[in-house]
Formats: structure tokens, C-alpha cells, sequence
């Protein structure tokens, strides 16, 4: 079934499975493949190979605070994305790296997500590379072999495609390699980089069920697949691929995929709907000790049962985006029925679920001036209007049923929610998007208004120009997926992003916001290029 849920999916390794990472400070190409452990023998079985598998996801996902936050991960602190946007602000200019884009101090020796991106990408790969060599020497169940490489495929696509998207062409690692040849290994073209994702993609597709393997949920699905395949093509501007692609993921809408009520769209990202189908592909977290400390920057100040100190600043210009639910018009239009004296009252519903406001209850008590006056390393919320920010916490990613609450005290600076990566109204609105970037508005008015019907907003009305449908789509795929880290790519989609960044005035506070057009190819690590002369340094750095 789909709901089952497994805890140790990510975590469960025996002690002798050694496909792991072999030192935190050493660049992934100046060793030997991090997938060559002590393996020989151990993988003779199903069971043995499945915790190999589950093994891949603790390089993308690692739980814990003092075990594995500060080390790193793929996802590491996602949702800081939201503060390479209008969205959202970073608490200083050195943050996990993502804040030295905003500030303009990102070198290749910067380190952070640009590291770990790379390293922690490169190292996973490694790992399944190893796995796929061994799948013709373990014994299967029927008709399980094909699924299990299809899941691994999925893995290594996803990858090379969001690598693609971060760095350009990558070094392709599709098999085991040895010392020299990592030393000889050279940078493919971006291009190539992504025709190998599509190729592991396509034969995910293939083979994967529309319902996980196992039915362990998390593992990537058919419609995981075709969502990533989607994505990398709308990337690439193949507008008309995508299309088709997320157009057949549009097609299998039904049981196990599709959009959940509009009364528990909250949930979706609150921990109290992660087997809904909703969720396409999803980073598992708790419960027990196996939360994950990525969520710790985005709770509300001062609570004592840590739910965060809040590292990012909401600007105003995120709240104001969500439209009044009865004329469907942005609060500047004057026929919008804004009520600047009461801001809150009849907005889109999306609004009150994802901030929390001055006056909310949240757990017990009510959010008030202790809250804003006591977020680590920002100030006080209120006092920070000049500057566009807003005195709002997120009610996204923040724990609030008494199940939770009990799991959160087994997790030390933790939570239990998972990260949700790929949902379907993240899908449909990318189907929007590539329908009228490819010149088909018309059809991207269905995918489009199917969203803001579920989120209970007027449909938009037929008859706008490709501009505007582009504008439209971009304002809801910001109200729906606010504070899920999406916002960042979609202005780098559309050539948005320097000037967004550079105009979000809430980065004044640590200086100014100085991003430079160079950054859109992210720096491969210095450790990478100064070890390994063959891999050449991307423009600008």
C-alpha cells in the first residue's frame, strides 16, 4: 500500500555496508570511487541490495543536527532558496552559501551549498554506479530486477539533470571507476550531461510502477519520473518535450496521483499528509530520532519545543502577492476590495497557511511581541518594515498536532516532516508553463485555473497573450509553492533572477543585495579544480 511508510527507509545500513562517503573534507574526484567499500559477497540477496539502495539516500537527505546538519547534505537547508528570490531574506551574507550569491561574494572556495551540491551529487552517483554493477549477481524476485535498476536510473537522472541545471556539463560517472580514472576524468558538455539524464529517466519510466517499490513510500514512482524528465526538458527550452512529458504524467490523474482537498492542501507540506497523492517524490524524515535539522532555520522564535529561530525574513512583497479570494485581483488594483485596515481578511486562503500572524495561536500561546523581538541573528520582525519585511513566520514546514510534538521530543534540534521535492500542483503548473512557452496558451489556461480552483481562487479568464499567461503562471506557482524552494528557479527559468535578487530591499540589512549574472552557472568547488586540472572552472569565477 501507499501508506506504508518506513523508518528506517533512508537510514537502514548494516554495519558492513560501507558505500559511503570516506572523509567530509576530501574533494569527491581526488580519491578512489566512494562506492568501492568492502562489498565483495555481501550483496547476494534481495534484502542485502535494498539496504544498499535505501544506502543512496543518506547522501541526499542525512538526518540528525550534530550528526549530519553541519556536514551537509544534497537538500541541505532547501527552502533557503526562498531567499535568492523576492521572497525572502538570509540572516547574513556568509549563510550556507546560499547567501553569498545575494551578496556577491560567491567564490568556488565559498563552500556550503555549492559544495555539497557537487560533492554529495557526485558522491551518490558513485554509489549507485556500484549498485548497477552488481544487479546481474543478486538474486531477485520475479520481475524485481528491472525495478530496482529503474529506481537507481531514477536516482542517477534526477541527479545529472539538477546538476545539469546548478553547473552545466558535468563529469558523466556511469560505471565504477578506479584512482586513475578519476584522475583523468573531464567535464562533458552540458548538453550531454543532460541526454544522460534523460536516457536514466526514460528507462525509470519504463519500468517503474505508478505505485512505489515495495510500497515503500518515498521511493521514486512512474510519475515521479516523468515529472523529473518534464522538468529537465523545460530547462533546456525543448518547450514542446516537456509538454508531452508532463502531459502523459497529467494523464495517469486519478488514485494515485492528483490534487488533494483544499481542506488539508495545509497538511501537504505539515507532516499530516506525506502519503497523500499529492506528493509525487518526497525526502523522508522521522519519526523517532531520524528527523532531519534542514527545518531548523523556519519555526517560530522562542517556542520551547524548537521548532526554529527562524533564519529566514518574509518580505512584504511575498505577502502582498496573494490576491484578494473574491475578485481574484492583486491588494494594488483598487477594485480588488483590499481593506488596508483589516490586511488579512478575505485573501487568498493560501495565505493564513503558509505565515503565521501577530495574534495566531501556536502551541498554547499566542504570537505576539516576545516572538518577533526574540529571532536569532535577524532582529526584531516588526521593526524591520523599512526595509520591506514582514512580521510573519512560516506555518509551512512547522509541526503543530500533538503526535508531532511527541515525535519532536525523540529528535534532538529536529523535526519529523519530510521535504517534499516533486507535488502535482507543482507538475501541473509546469505543464502551464511549458503549454504557453511553447505557444499553446490557450491549453495552459486548464492546468493553470485547476490549481486555483482547488486552492478556492476565481479561474482566470481565456483570451490573455503569452506575456501574460507567463505572468499568471508565475504569480501562482509563487502563492502555492511559497517556501518550498521553487520561486529561485522559476526567475532563473525565466531570466528574472539578477534583477529580482538585486531589488529585494530586505538585503540592505547585510549590506545590499549584489548578484552577479555569472552566478546563474553556480562554481564547481575549488577542491575539485585545483586536485583535478581537467575539470575546468565554469565563466566568471
Amino acid at each position: 500500500m501507499r501508506t506504508n511508510k518506513i523508518n528506517n527507509f533512508i537510514y537502514g545500513l548494516l554495519a558492513v555496508f560501507t558505500l559511503t562517503l570516506t572523509s567530509c573534507d576530501k574533494d569527491f574526484l581526488e580519491k578512489t570511487d566512494p562506492g568501492s567499500g568492502s562489498v565483495d559477497g555481501f550483496f547476494q540477496g534481495e534484502d542485502e541490495f535494498v539496504l544498499g539502495v535505501n544506502g543512496v539516500y543518506n547522501s541526499l537527505y542525512a538526518a540528525g543536527y550534530f550528526t549530519n546538519f553541519w556536514g551537509g547534505n544534497y537538500f541541505h537547508m532547501h527552502m533557503e532558496f526562498e531567499t535568492l528570490s523576492d521572497n525572502g531574506v538570509g540572516q547574513d551574507c556568509g549563510w550556507r552559501g546560499y547567501a553569498n550569491f545575494a551578496c556577491g561574494i560567491m567564490t568556488p572556495a565559498s563552500g556550503g551549498i555549492t559544495w555539497y551540491k557537487w560533492n554529495y551529487g557526485l558522491g551518490a552517483i558513485s554509489k549507485i554506479n556500484q549498485l548497477l554493477a552488481l544487479i546481474p549477481n543478486v538474486n531477485f524476485s520475479a520481475g524485481m530486477a528491472p525495478k530496482w535498476e529503474a529506481e537507481l536510473k531514477y536516482l542517477r537522472g534526477f541527479l545529472y539533470a539538477d546538476m545539469a541545471d546548478l553547473y552545466g556539463g558535468m563529469p558523466l560517472i556511469t560505471e565504477p571507476i578506479d584512482p586513475t580514472e578519476a584522475d583523468a576524468i573531464t567535464r562533458s558538455t552540458e548538453a550531454e550531461t543532460y541526454a544522460q539524464a534523460i536516457s536514466d529517466l526514460d528507462f525509470a519510466i519504463a519500468n517503474l510502477d505508478t505505485e512505489p517499490n515495495n510500497g515503500d513510500y518515498g521511493r521514486p514512482t512512474k510519475q515521479a519520473a516523468l515529472m523529473a524528465k518534464g522538468l529537465a526538458e523545460l530547462n533546456q527550452k525543448k518547450f514542446s518535450e516537456s509538454a508531452a512529458t508532463l502531459g502523459q504524467l497529467v494523464a495517469l490523474e486519478g488514485p494515485d496521483v492528483g490534487l488533494v482537498d483544499n481542506d488539508v492542501w495545509e497538511g501537504l507540506n505539515r507532516g499530516t499528509q506525506e502519503t497523500s497523492k499529492e506528493i509525487i517524490w518526497s525526502m523522508k524524515a522521522g519519526p523517532g530520532n531520524e528527523g532531519t535539522g534542514d527545518y531548523i532555520p523556519y519555526g517560530v522564535a522562542g517556542d520551547g519545543d524548537y521548532n526554529g529561530w527562524s533564519g529566514i525574513k518574509f518580505t512584504q512583497d511575498g505577502v502582498d502577492a496573494f490576491e484578494m479570494q473574491a475578485t481574484g485581483l492583486p491588494i494594488t488594483d483598487p477594485a480588488s476590495g483590499y481593506d488596508a485596515d483589516n490586511p488579512l481578511e478575505g485573501r487568498d486562503p493560501r495565505l493564513r497557511k503558509t505565515f503565521y500572524f501577530e495574534g495566531d495561536e501556536y502551541w498554547g500561546g499566542t504570537i505576539g511581541d516576545v516572538q518577533f523581538g526574540a529571532v536569532c541573528c535577524n532582529g526584531n520582525l516588526k521593526a524591520q518594515s523599512s526595509v520591506g519585511i514582514a512580521p510573519v513566520f512560516p506555518r509551512k514546514t512547522t509541526t503543530y498536532t500533538q503526535e508531532q510534538k511527541a515525535q519532536m521530543a525523540t529528535i534532538e534540534y529536529g523535526s519529523p516532516i519530510d521535504l517534499n521535492l516533486f507535488r502535482y500542483a507543482d507538475a501541473l503548473l509546469l505543464y502551464a508553463e511549458a503549454l504557453n512557452e511553447g505557444g499553446q496558451t490557450a491549453q495552459a489556461l486548464a492546468p493553470l485555473n485547476q490549481v486555483r480552483t482547488r486552492a478556492t481562487m476565481p479561474a482566470i479568464a481565456a483570451g490573455l497573450s503569452q506575456a501574460e499567461m507567463r505572468a499568471k503562471i508565475l504569480h501562482e506557482r509563487r502563492v502555492e509553492l511559497y517556501l518550498e524552494g521553487k520561486r529561485y528557479f522559476d526567475l532563473r527559468r525565466q531570466g528574472m533572477l539578477m534583477e529580482t535578487i538585486n531589488n529585494n530591499q530586505g538585503w540592505d540589512l547585510h549590506g545590499g543585495a549584489n548578484y552577479k549574472s555569472h552566478y546563474d552557472l553556480w562554481p564547481i568547488p575549488s577542491e575539485t579544480t585545483d586536485n583535478n586540472p581537467n575539470i575546468s572552472q565554469n565563466p566568471g569565477y
